[in-house]
């Protein structure tokens, strides 16, 4: 990223954020306050998918940035991430950055910590990659918008081949299905990057933790118990 590149960072929400990502904000702000344009919320208005869009379209129409960095409401962005971030970005490089950021899934009663960083296999579509190296950047297929940041241009060229029922407000995310199987916005949205050519990265060492509640019962404990003893 240029020196004199300016990021806006936004996020969608249902009404409240995190006070980790509050203050993750207030310290990103203070310290780097040279690199910030803004900082905005969009509320799920009715669909997150439509957030999303607005979050662009105010990027694109409302602010001269080069740079939007999308994060999830529910995480923590440290001032160590967000440099490794725009350590990496490069307008025609790496014009699209990813942070690592972790869902949680279930597999029968056991809960799974998935890195939403994803490569395409021969068999099986895009996956979720596991056994990613650490601390280092990569190339990817496609990655969850829990954290990304994305060069301007990227947006400008998507918006510039939208089908004509998308329009120029609509056009950056949707989600539904494709050959019988559904697609979430976040991989669609990553498959037309990747179709008008653009690389995609991600940092490994740009880890954002990712508040996550969930029912505890007897079922965890029992698998606790077997693997430790």
């Amino acid at each position: 990223m240029k020196a004199q590149d300016k990021v806006v960072i936004a996020f969608p929400h249902s009404g409240s954020i995190s006070t980790e990502l509050a203050l993750s904000f207030i310290d990103i702000a203070r310290e780097r306050k040279h690199r910030i344009d803004s900082i905005i919320g969009v509320g799920n208005i009715s669909l997150l998918t439509r957030s999303r869009n607005l979050i662009v379209k105010h990027f694109l129409d409302d602010t001269k940035a080069q740079w939007l960095l999308m994060v999830d409401s529910d995480e923590e962005l440290s001032l160590p991430v967000f440099d490794l971030l725009c350590a990496t970005a490069n307008e025609t490089e790496r014009p699209f950055v990813a942070g690592l950021v972790f869902a949680a899934f279930y597999e029968g009663t056991q809960l799974r910590p998935v890195p939403v960083i994803y490569r395409n296999t021969e068999d099986r579509g895009l996956q979720p990659w596991d056994d990613y190296p650490h601390n280092q950047v990569v190339e990817i297929d496609a990655s969850g918008t829990g954290c990304i940041m994305i060069h301007r241009s990227v947006l400008v060229k998507m918006r510039e081949t939208a089908l004509p029922n998308q329009g120029t407000e609509w056009c950056w995310f949707q989600d539904g299905a494709i050959a019988g199987r559904w697609f979430s916005e976040d991989l669609l949205f990553c498959r037309r990057v990747a179709a008008l050519g653009f690389p995609m990265h991600a940092h490994t060492g740009a880890i954002l933790p990712h508040k996550k509640t969930f029912w505890l019962d007897q079922s965890h404990h029992n698998d606790w118990r077997q693997a430790n003893q």
